[in-house]
């Protein structure tokens, strides 16, 4: 069998806080990698860093706002230096407001696509070069949403940034694949997170989760699991392609 550990490695998570993001840190750090935490809640992160620091591999935690460009490039190039490398970026960080179309306001919009595309292009952009600094084979991992290969009502603006992020993610693989970095993505369906609870309070909302043929929301536990194999070397040959792990939901 092909090595799923993350030992000797150092992954940057985004968001990295709470829900996903949160799962994703700690089921890459009992893989055995360093995990690097970004979000606004600095305590947040403190609390999952030591969490993560139980399997026996360090952490760092630093403030990001995905929002500012500068932001993410300060988080990435510190985080770097202080570990003298970068493998691994998981792109986690998202938003969504669930209103119809018509009422969702332009501020509203730019918040959604910031977050959910943006902020990725620059954070990858800049991993790559520091991949390429450091002399890593990196990964960037992008958590898209199955809205993003369906389209899902109330949702357009996010599942437009999804979707945009998508096709980032095949082209950033094209082009960098001769850089020896693999660029690959993970589409969740609803998952039992505070944003997805929160949603959930709206009832036509709520029907989406008789749509999955597995019968309930996933878990984060059940989303880090698939980073972690992306990540590693079990997924090394993997490069360009988003997988969904939506319970069945975009079979029907």
């Amino acid at each position: 069998m092909i090595d799923f550990s993350l030992k000797g490695r150092v992954v940057a998570v985004t968001g990295a806080s709470r829900g996903i993001g949160k799962a994703i840190a700690l089921g890459c750090a009992r893989a055995g990698g360093d995990i690097i935490l970004g979000a606004r809640n600095l305590d947040g992160c403190a609390a999952v860093a030591k969490l993560c620091e139980e399997y026996g591999v360090k952490s760092y935690c630093h403030s990001l706002d995905v929002e500012s460009r500068g932001s993410i490039e300060e988080f990435l190039r510190n985080s770097a230096s202080f570990f003298g490398r970068l493998d691994v970026l998981v792109n986690n960080a998202g938003l969504t407001i669930v209103r119809p179309a018509s009422e969702l306001t332009e501020l509203e919009f730019e918040k959604i696509s910031n977050i959910n595309f943006k902020a990725p292009f620059f954070a990858s952009v800049c991993a790559r070069d520091l991949m390429i600094k450091y002399g890593t084979k990196g990964v960037v991992v992008n958590i898209s949403s199955q809205v993003a290969h369906v389209g899902g009502p109330l949702r357009a603006a996010y599942s437009g940034a999804k979707g945009g992020l998508n096709s980032l993610t095949r082209s950033l693989a094209a082009e960098w694949a001769s850089d020896g970095i693999r660029v690959v993505g993970v589409s969740p369906t609803f998952t039992n997170t505070d944003m997805i609870k929160k949603a959930a309070k709206n009832p036509e909302f709520r029907e989406n989760f008789e749509k999955i043929p597995l019968g309930r929301p996933a878990e984060p536990e059940e989303i880090a699991s698939v980073v972690v194999f992306l990540a590693s070397e079990a997924g090394r040959f993997i490069t360009g392609e988003t997988v969904l792990v939506d319970g069945g939901f975009t079979t029907v």
